[in-house]
């Protein structure tokens, strides 16, 4: 089946480099976007990911934040009607609108749903990435919440790929389009010179895997990449586009940044 992807904007602000690229020009800011991402088909509609609550995004330093539900009314959609929701991970600007849709399905990874509910999620250095925990929780312990145990098909033409790295149980999202097969990428890839560089990302729980994450996009070889956070929404690539050897990251800081 072929799906039409539409990138939704909510927002942006000034984060620390080093928290997109892994210790890479620590303390330079950078400017980044958040977003959710509409799949359309003759069959109806996934979304990938719930985007930031419009009170915690602004405590956080979002400028601009567009409350979920009308961002997609101004694309012609009522967050009641989606049925199917992917949440690439469980972090606060990725998954925390849940309760907005109050109909949906949500796929997320089984190893994610066990990090959300474990010991070692609860210590500051890992639990500031979350929040809404109570609407989480009242997700996962629901019937709507489907736990996945790795790649697997969503509906036909959407296809979730188990990659970890970022958080245990991060996901990127293969649809096939007119174009070809593009990858959603979450923040398991979070903005473009990731992949351009071959740097892995800033914020991980496993370090191997979010470097296997970046060849597991490659390996695809897809027409186009939609990264977590990158300013240009869509990379679109050809051949050679990417780099052969990995790029040596600048451990230089400059000036310090207090962005979570």
């Amino acid at each position: 089946m072929i799906h039409q992807v539409e990138t939704i904007s909510l927002g942006g602000r000034m984060a620390d480099n080093a928290l997109f690229l892994f210790l890479t020009e620590p303390g330079r800011e950078i400017e980044i976007a958040y977003r959710i991402w509409l799949l359309r088909s003759s069959q109806g509609m996934v979304l990938v990911d719930t985007g930031p609550p419009v009170q915690e995004g602004q405590r956080r330093g979002i400028k601009g934040l567009r409350d979920v539900g009308e961002a997609l009314s101004a694309h012609g959609v009522d967050p009641a009607s989606i049925r199917t929701v992917i949440l690439t991970h469980l972090h606060w600007d990725h998954a925390a609108n849940a309760d907005r849709f109050p109909n949906a399905t949500f796929h997320v990874q089984r190893d994610e749903i066990e990090f959300f509910r474990s010991r070692r999620r609860e210590h500051p250095s890992i639990n500031r990435f979350y929040s809404h925990h109570a609407v989480l929780n009242d997700l996962i312990a629901s019937d709507r919440a489907v736990a996945l145990d790795g790649d697997c098909e969503i509906v036909p033409g959407i296809r979730v790929l188990r990659v970890g790295g970022h958080t245990p149980g991060s996901q990127m999202v293969a649809v096939d389009t007119e174009e070809g097969l593009v990858v959603l990428t979450g923040d398991a890839v979070p903005l473009n010179r990731n992949l351009l560089d071959n740097i892995p990302s800033g914020i991980v729980t496993d370090t191997m895997q979010a470097i296997d994450a970046l060849e597991r996009v490659r390996s695809l070889n897809p027409v186009a990449v939609y990264t977590g956070h990158d300013l240009e929404a869509c990379l679109r690539l050809h051949a050679g586009r990417f780099p052969a050897e990995t790029h040596v990251p600048s451990f230089e800081p400059s000036r310090r940044s207090t962005h979570n």
